[in-house]
């Protein structure tokens, strides 16, 4: 669970968040909407520790973000970028296991849980494939996969559908769908708008660096006039 009070960044001299508070929670898929520029990334990316606080606090799991040391950071909370980061030079398998062995486990029981993971996200063909050889779809599961292999207890997705199809945009919201129906925390920034209408379930809308209307569910959108207009 992530709970975020009053948080603010500001970089150089720009004001990005303005007093933004929202909660991710455990068994619950949380999207952050919006216009692009509105915020959304830059609150996942303060979420994992990317971008400083500037005032306010995130909690994770009752302990500050601040106080939480890159590699504690890396095991509470998984993160997806936009355009995956995987490696170009190193095979999906190596993709998968390089985070591991350096978090200090044995390359054996490393590769064990790598196995697990690429099965479960249907990948365990393309362990030995490069990552020019696959497709956007494959490309975001592998990179899911290189996230939960660390097993962190929430995942973090900007825009994860931007370079999807259809058929490839279905199979991530059924992965989406099992995560986090396995209680993981899973929280998503997103401008496709059919893509949010298929998970919709706790949605904030986010305009000029604010939160200005929570949604719980498609049966509340009628008192959400601003989620109902964008999705």
């Amino acid at each position: 669970m992530i709970t975020v009070s009053k948080l603010s960044v500001i970089l150089q001299n720009k004001t990005l968040l303005n007093s933004v508070s929202c909660a991710l929670l455990p068994g619950r898929i949380t999207t952050f909407i919006g216009q692009s520029g509105a915020g959304k990334t830059t609150i996942l990316k303060t979420l994992v520790g990317l971008n400083s606080i500037s005032d306010g606090s995130v909690v994770v799991h009752d302990k500050q973000l601040r106080a939480l040391s890159p590699k504690q950071r890396s095991e509470e909370i998984g993160y997806v970028f936009q355009d995956f980061n995987l490696f170009p030079h190193l095979t999906v398998l190596q993709n998968c296991i390089d985070p591991l062995i350096v978090h200090g486990m044995l390359e054996e029981q490393a590769m064990q849980r790598v196995s697990q993971v690429l099965e479960q996200l249907g990948m365990q063909d393309f362990a030995h494939v490069y990552p020019s050889q696959l497709s956007g779809g494959q490309k975001q599961r592998v990179a899911i996969a290189r996230a939960l292999c660390l097993q962190p207890k929430i995942l973090l997705l900007d825009e994860p559908t931007a370079s999807l199809d259809p058929i490839n945009t279905d199979i991530l919201v059924n992965v989406l769908q099992k995560l986090v129906g396995g209680g993981l925390t899973i929280g998503v920034s997103s401008q496709d708008m059919s893509f949010v209408r298929k998970i919709f379930d706790r949605v904030y809308y986010v305009q000029a660096g604010e939160i200005v209307e929570l949604c719980e569910g498609k049966d509340k959108l009628s008192s959400c006039p601003l989620i109902m207009s964008f999705v």
